[in-house]
């Protein structure tokens, strides 16, 4: 992760492949570069740094979920706009429920 960033982990409940189709939603639309498992989002003279980590799943009883560990590293954010960039990326995963 890049030093003096302000860091967020997280496990989420989504495959690769789900978190990758979901990605631009949850970054508004910004430029991304990515490299493996690493995506960098550039916006102007701020950056994220997304790394995901080995797809895993989570067991319930005989239920399994897919689950990846998710690393952001915002470099040259404020608070409050690390705050908003969070909300957007939370909302972009957010499963419907009842």
């Amino acid at each position: 992760m890049t030093q003096g960033a302000h860091v967020v982990r997280k496990e989420m409940g989504y495959t690769h492949k789900e978190f990758m189709r979901l990605l631009p939603k949850a970054v508004g639309g910004a430029d991304m570069r990515i490299t493996g498992n690493e995506i960098e989002v550039r916006e102007g003279d701020r950056s994220l740094r997304i790394e995901i980590g080995e797809e895993g799943e989570r067991r319930i009883a005989s239920f399994r979920l897919p689950m990846t560990p998710v690393s952001l590293a915002f470099t040259g954010y404020n608070e409050a706009e690390i705050e908003a960039a969070l909300d957007r990326f939370w909302r972009a995963y957010q499963k419907g429920g009842g």
